[in-house]
């Protein structure tokens, strides 16, 4: 559901069935539910928009209410993406967060940290019509994820996980962006403090930023120049501050290069 038509090895009928809408147009939900009376299966999408290589957008006031609203009325599964930002906002799911109930979510990523596991929650309703697809997997009695996953969802229910990511990844951001326009730059941020885009402004083509971020790379701190950033419970107050040392000499760099 996430390729895009035209890209390698994805056939014009595998998107035939799926049906788009920007994000945060409920409006233009509205309308494809009219005009497909009774067709349309589940509506899929993140919990907040996190594109890559573009700023991540937050849900408006009131659109997942909205949405579950409508999918509920119209008998549509309301499915959730929370592979990246699950765990990030809230222990629940990213939904509690924003206050919706999907009818399933996807998870992946955080539940073992890092252990190769994913998984599909759903609702009881949707029980007796899962057990009918036929499914199987090569790695499910893999024990090693599996206990990877219980020990890191204990530990992020222990520490509050979420709010020691949202709280840090504010901190590292706020230092970041007094650090760029102490060089004259303005960082653009996006999203969640515990999973941001961060952008430098007027910079289209990205190759300051990517040039910025490569600087940093050498100096030992990887920042992603066009995906969203992974804060990580494990980021101490000493990594946040090597990160600002770095980002500073990163940002000099940069200016010369560039000039004013």
């Amino acid at each position: 559901w996430a390729q895009a038509p035209g890209h390698p090895g994805v056939l014009d009928e595998d998107q035939s069935t799926i049906l788009r809408v920007e994000w945060n147009d409920f409006e233009g939900l509205e309308r494809l539910v009219s005009a497909h009376p009774g067709q349309i299966a589940g509506f899929m999408a993140t919990p907040y928009h996190h594109p890559t290589f573009f700023d991540s957008v937050m849900p408006a006031p009131g659109y997942w209410s909205k949405v579950e609203a409508l999918c509920k009325k119209n008998g549509i599964v309301l499915i959730i993406d929370d592979v990246r930002c699950g765990f990030r906002l809230d222990m629940r799911g990213s939904n509690e967060y924003f206050g919706f109930k999907p009818d399933l979510a996807c998870y992946c990523k955080a539940i073992a940290n890092g252990y190769p596991i994913s998984a599909l929650v759903g609702t009881e309703a949707l029980k007796t019509a899962a057990a009918r697809v036929f499914y199987t997997g090569s790695y499910w009695f893999s024990a090693v994820p599996m206990a990877a996953s219980l020990a890191a969802l204990k530990e992020l229910r222990r520490i509050d996980g979420p709010a020691l990511m949202l709280a840090r990844g504010k901190k590292l951001l706020d230092g970041l962006v007094d650090i760029a326009r102490s060089h004259g730059y303005t960082l653009r941020v996006s999203g969640a403090p515990s999973m941001p885009a961060v952008y430098i402004v007027d910079d289209e083509s990205l190759m300051l930023h990517q040039d910025w971020c490569a600087e940093c790379t050498k100096r030992g701190v990887f920042l992603t120049s066009h995906h969203n950033w992974f804060v990580s419970t494990a980021h101490t107050d000493a990594d946040i501050k090597k990160t600002w040392n770095v980002a500073d000499e990163a940002f000099r760099v940069v200016r010369k290069k560039y000039g004013a």
